[in-house]
């Protein structure tokens, strides 16, 4: 290994670790669902949140998985998901390292966009959060390696069989579909970029172009694909009813057909996207302009020539173009303009249409929604950086402009995660554990302790309460609750909880007729017991204390104070647990201590 390899991987490794002990102890409430759907996958054999009721409620079924595999080889929960989200970002800091290792633009600016990505403040929020984040971010970063297989010299001139590599692409775009669901439709949208690509980088040029049939390649990346979601799906819907987790419709309004909305949505999530990654889009828009600019300059000085330009030697003659004797490291080529034409085209697919999918249903962006587009980003800007840094005759202006863009990007790109960091991250990294533990940790522990185990709770927030109180949960927001999930859907999730709707939903004879098409029954077809515990979430003073709502009356048990539930919602909230007395003559015994 050369001595800056080792220099820009001490650097990152270093930056990698750094943001993790400053978040050490961080996690949300959200892992605790992973946890649980692990444990009863592992122990009860189901996809379940509750025992008995198998549902998609999960965003992540591979990181489930992945969480299962450590479980059973012993390690503890949090262990096992602090352990899981460690490896996943580490391995993205060492596939960036390697694809910039392929590249050929000056050695001293490979560690600076390593350490970008490692230092990324949502990168390791969600790394050390327990969550998904840096597996969906690994796997799109694998979607892009075809770009920098640099010993490819064309179609059929690979070390393996184009159809090979593309198989092996199907089957993890479909393992990147069952890391986040909306990746199911955006990662194979890379696909047309890749096989344009493979066309304009066959040997000779264009007079060899009709090498390039694209329908191998297509045919094999389809197939790997079905081969890891098929059976996925197949077995989704016959045991959820659904292909898609609930999380898509408790967290999205239905469907928008108008355009004022998407413009609003879209204006909300470019304000969320800026703060990810802002600064980035815009020395990448600049350095396009530019490259477009000189491309043009060279075609012009080159009369006729029309082949793929190598980045760091566009002017050599065809043969030589075609048939490179550099190459970053031994037996790699350095990569074609095609590939930076590839790249650009494969983030802006990507980023329009998780925007444009987010809009269309009103979901409202967080971070971690698009930080894993951060490192493709990047690695775009990175292969920019290339051509106009290694160009023999971009030479003078261009050079010179080329890196005072990237280095005002690389400033203020790091001065805002940093700063977002340390005035933000941390202490919310900080102060939001505490109150998990304090509430929703210490109201399971409760229920678990005071209540009998056919006992139902109603809760806003399910993950670590439903988790360590291991009591049936009606899930207020629809993730694990079908019968939530359609009345939510119907009336709005903040209205059914304010009107106390929610509590007819168990109710069989509030049911029939009225709302026939809600299912309140078990799998094995008897009826949903009704919630007996009721743990809200609301700002001020608990706001059911004293109220009876159709027929049930609450008693206020307890109290305490989180402070925020994220980095947009920082003001103290009240968690508050009451006892659910049934008023009619259809009281659960169940009610326990």
């Amino acid at each position: 290994m050369r001595q800056q390899r080792i220099y820009r991987l001490v650097v990152a490794l270093g930056l990698f670790a750094w943001g993790g002990w400053l978040l050490r102890g961080y996690v949300t409430d959200d892992t605790f669902i992973h946890l649980r759907y692990a444990r009863n996958l592992l122990e009860l054999g189901e996809f379940s949140f509750n025992p008995g009721q198998s549902t998609y409620g999960a965003t992540s079924p591979l990181w489930i998985f992945g969480l299962v595999l450590f479980l059973k080889i012993g390690f503890t929960p949090l262990a096992a998901i602090w352990i899981l989200g460690a490896l996943s970002g580490l391995a993205v800091i060492l596939l960036v390292d390697l694809i910039l290792g392929r590249m050929t633009f000056p050695e001293h600016w490979k560690p600076i966009f390593l350490a970008l990505i490692a230092s990324d403040v949502w990168f390791l929020r969600w790394t050390f959060s327990g969550m998904e984040t840096p597996l969906a971010t690994l796997l799109l970063l694998v979607l892009l390696w075809p770009l920098f297989s640099g010993r490819d010299r064309g179609w059929g001139v690979t070390r393996e069989k184009l159809w090979v590599r593309y198989l092996a692409w199907g089957v993890a775009a479909g393992l990147a579909g069952l890391t986040r669901p909306e990746f199911l439709l955006v990662a194979p949208l890379a696909l047309p970029w890749l096989l344009w690509f493979e066309y304009y980088r066959a040997v000779g040029g264009s007079s060899n172009r009709y090498q390039s049939r694209p329908h191998g390649p297509l045919l094999a990346a389809i197939a790997g694909w079905i081969m890891v979601v098929g059976p996925w799906l197949v077995f989704a819907n016959f045991a959820f009813g659904r292909i898609t987790p609930g999380t898509a419709s408790a967290k999205s309004a239905a469907i928008s057909f108008t355009p004022v909305e998407w413009i609003d949505s879209i204006i909300r999530s470019l304000k969320q996207l800026a703060v990810v990654q802002g600064p980035l889009w815009g020395v990448a828009f600049f350095l396009v302009l530019l490259v477009l600019y000189k491309n043009r300059s060279i075609d012009k000085e080159e009369g006729d020539y029309t082949g793929p330009l190598k980045l760091g030697i566009p002017l050599l003659d065809k043969d030589e173009a075609f048939h490179p004797r550099q190459a970053s490291e031994p037996g790699h080529a350095p990569t074609s303009i095609w590939s930076s034409v590839a790249l650009m085209g494969i983030a802006l697919t990507w980023t329009v249409v998780l925007l444009g999918g987010y809009a269309v249903k009103e979901v409202w962006i967080i971070s971690r929604y698009v930080c894993p587009l951060t490192p493709v980003i990047l690695l775009a800007l990175a292969v920019f950086a290339e051509w106009l840094l290694s160009g023999k005759q971009v030479g003078g202006p261009g050079i010179l402009l080329g890196r005072i863009a990237i280095s005002s990007g690389v400033v203020v790109t790091l001065i805002l995660n940093w700063g977002i960091m340390v005035t933000q991250v941390v202490p919310h990294a900080r102060k939001f554990p505490e109150g998990l533990q304090e509430c929703y940790v210490g109201f399971g522990q409760w229920l678990n302790e005071n209540t009998a185990p056919d006992a139902v709770v109603a809760a806003l927030d399910i993950g670590a309460l439903g988790y360590v109180s291991e009591r049936r949960v009606l899930d207020l927001m629809g993730l694990v609750s079908p019968e939530i999930l359609s009345l939510g859907s119907e009336t709005g999730f903040q209205e059914m909880v304010e009107s106390g709707d929610w509590l007819k939903v168990n109710s069989l004879d509030a049911l029939q007729g009225a709302r026939p098409q809600v299912d309140a029954r078990q799998p094995d077809g008897s009826a949903v017991n009704r919630p007996n515990f009721f743990v809200d979430r609301c700002e001020g003073p608990a706001r059911w204390e004293g109220r009876t709502v159709h027929g049930v009356r609450f008693e206020l048990l307890d109290t305490c104070t989180i402070s925020g539930v994220g980095l947009r919602e920082p003001q103290p909230w009240t968690i508050a647990l009451y006892r659910l007395v049934w008023t009619d003559n259809l009281v659960n015994a169940s009610e326990g201590g």
